[in-house]
């Protein structure tokens, strides 16, 4: 019920964001937006929490709310937290049950990463999971050493730099366009979840319930838990 008040509220003021839009400038926009999304998901925070047995929340959803049982969080006001990850996370120690992130570790620098997981650990409940995924960089790395083998048809990102040269295919997932921060293989994803005190952390398939089919191709699929 609480959730539904918050949404109302906020579909409510689509037509006022609109006039805020057109009369101040950008960065005063975006800092208003952070302290009233930041607000707002505080706010909600513990009432929400109140009323699930089962916290599984996905991070870095982007602009939609979550569905079966999911929470989201991003900084966006159309999710259901908006929240900065650079943060960590808004919820208490020991109250989520599951974490899940697709394509979102690569977005932070290496220092970045470390913060956000040891925070995901933090919020995790005994026993509960943390399931990933992110682009495999090793893809694009064999698309340079063998061009001839490579599929140039999934670098669909257009303000990516492109180009018909073996090294654009790695600058393409290094920067997506100072989109990307830091570049994935399996080795390096299972050891920096293991730096930041995971346990049994295990690489996992492909799982259509919650993953994104558009993105097998390029994906690593990790899981881990805290013990």
């Amino acid at each position: 019920m609480a959730q539904q008040t918050v949404q109302s509220k906020l579909v409510g003021g689509k037509g006022l964001r609109k006039v805020f839009k057109r009369l101040l400038p950008r960065k005063i926009l975006d800092i208003g937006r952070d302290v009233y999304g930041t607000a707002v998901t505080r706010v909600r925070m513990g009432s929400v929490l109140k009323t699930l047995t089962s916290v599984n929340v996905e991070i870095g959803s982007g602009a939609r709310r979550g569905e079966k049982g999911w929470l989201t969080v991003d900084m966006s006001l159309e999710s259901d937290f908006y929240w900065d990850l650079r943060r960590g996370l808004p919820f208490p120690e020991n109250s989520v049950s599951t974490l899940y992130s697709s394509h979102v570790l690569e977005h932070f620098s290496h220092r970045e990463i470390l913060r956000l997981l040891a925070d995901c650990f933090r919020v995790l409940k005994p026993g509960g999971e943390l399931s990933a995924c992110v682009p495999d960089a090793s893809v694009y790395l064999d698309g340079y050493a063998v061009p001839s083998r490579f599929d140039r048809t999934h670098m669909s990102y257009a303000p990516a730099v492109y180009s018909d040269q073996r090294m654009d295919i790695v600058n393409y997932i290094a920067y997506m366009d100072g989109q990307h921060k830091y570049m994935f293989d399996r080795e390096n994803l299972m050891h920096v979840l293991r730096e930041s005190g995971f346990q049994n952390v295990r690489l996992r398939e492909f799982n259509q319930s919650v993953d994104l089919a558009e993105r097998v191709h390029e994906s690593i699929y990790v899981s881990c838990w805290k013990s």
